[in-house]
């Protein structure tokens, strides 16, 4: 065998920090969404004498309303090409079972009387009681993830794209402009819109991106476009399936994707944070927290100057995302002390070997040097992450959670790992 025949070995795909960072940008939108939404300033009565707050509002919700698509996204762009691991789904299962049942007893200590019929079997059972609509439904997309990589790793890469335009005019702008669902997609509420977003995300992986200046140019303008219909009375842009707001989702992956982080401890310090963001939109969308301290948080400001509005909205954002990131660091603690990530590879080792596919030979009648068949799908890009998992497997890669107990239905992130590697109705 000659030395041109020699295998050539490929190098482990780099962390995508661009990517945990737009991790963490999306839960902070999550997080600025639900203060606007439920936070007691949303009401067109309360800001009728303050135009000026009523238009910070809107334009706050058409800026973040694209959360919930890009988490989908991000699973997609960071998940086509890996094997399914039935660890990412198990450990999405004990984080968010972990949150509702510390919820459950917070609740009971403090709030008794708020407590549900049978709240301690539903916090053991969050999924199959809703109590997470986007837990739910990233669940239904995990389990069709193998089968959704296929396509994206098979399909041409024109034929994908030829789809998913198809799907923007047919399920999203017809729909949003019309006002008509006929589709079932549930405005975005569910596993079949998900899965749509996870094939865009692959299919953003495996393209050609455009200069991020592009891309950031056309995330302003289909922000603005979502603000000036919304302020129009066009009320149906406010779904996760409106053209803009998927637009805007796919120019934010697209830009992040190609963000460079340089410099250890700033990508420590991404990458640390990132991990957390399943989890911090577990905590603030549990009913304990949300009907306690984020309902109605920042009515007090509804009528005040428009600047201290928008400051106080980002305050508690912010307030939010750092007092469930330290939980969530806690929680994490936990699960590393129980050994829960070694424990759940060993089962995906035992797994493989039971029901993995075994590598088949080629005869020798074929020779090994044939020219490869050819393919229009690009090869994935050397800045791919590698595999994510956290809420997902020891933390990570999908953001997804939620609850009002039962949960407020909320914007969620897909779930995220400490493993390098992978979207409310409360609206």
């Amino acid at each position: 065998m000659s030395n041109n025949d020699a295998p050539v070995l490929k190098s482990a795909p780099e962390r995508n920090y661009g990517i945990d960072l737009l991790k963490i940008v999306a839960m902070l939108f999550v997080c600025i969404l639900h203060v606007c939404n439920y936070g007691g300033i949303s009401s067109k009565s309360l800001t009728e004498n303050f135009p000026d707050n009523h238009k910070l509002i809107i334009f706050l919700q058409a800026l973040t309303y694209c959360a919930v698509d890009v988490y989908a996204m991000v699973s997609g762009y960071l998940g086509y090409n890996k094997k399914f691991k039935l660890s990412r789904p198990v450990m999405i299962w004990l984080e968010l079972v972990f949150y509702t049942v510390l919820g459950t007893l917070l609740t009971t200590i403090f709030f008794k009387d708020q407590l549900p019929e049978n709240a301690w079997f539903k916090s053991l059972m969050p999924i199959m009681n809703k109590e997470y609509w986007y837990v739910s439904a990233y669940i239904g997309m995990v389990v069709l993830m193998p089968l959704l990589n296929v396509i994206i790793q098979k399909a041409r890469t024109k034929t994908i794209g030829f789809v998913l335009g198809g799907v923007l005019v047919l399920y999203c702008a017809l729909p949003t402009f019309l006002d008509v669902s006929a589709f079932g997609l549930g405005s975005g509420y569910s596993t079949l819109w998900l899965c749509v977003m996870y094939i865009a995300g692959g299919f953003f992986a495996k393209i050609k991106k455009p200069h991020p200046l592009i891309t950031s140019a056309i995330f302003v303008a289909s922000v603005m476009l979502t603000w000036l219909l919304k302020l129009n009375d066009v009320s149906t842009v406010f779904k996760y399936t409106s053209p803009t707001v998927v637009i805007t989702a796919s120019a934010l992956v697209l830009t992040f994707s190609q963000i460079k982080i340089k410099g250890k401890f700033a990508q420590k310090a991404v990458s640390f944070v990132a991990i957390s963001t399943f989890g911090i939109y577990l905590i603030h969308v549990h009913a304990f927290f949300w009907d306690n301290f984020l309902k109605n948080i920042a009515k007090n400001y509804a009528k005040s100057n428009v600047f201290v509005l928008c400051i106080m909205i980002l305050l508690y954002a912010a307030a939010i995302f750092v007092g469930a990131f330290i939980i969530d660091v806690v929680r994490r603690g936990i699960f590393w002390v129980l050994h829960l990530k070694p424990l759940l590879q060993k089962l995906d080792k035992l797994l493989e070997k039971l029901f993995g596919d075994k590598k088949e030979t080629l005869p020798e009648s074929v020779p090994a040097d044939g020219p490869a068949p050819e393919s229009d799908a690009p090869a994935p890009e050397i800045d791919a992450p590698v595999s994510e998992s956290d809420a997902p497997v020891s933390e990570n890669d999908a953001p997804v959670s939620e609850s009002d107990a039962p949960a407020p239905e909320s914007d969620a992130p897909a779930p995220e790992s400490d493993a390098p590697a992978d979207e409310d109705k409360k609206e």
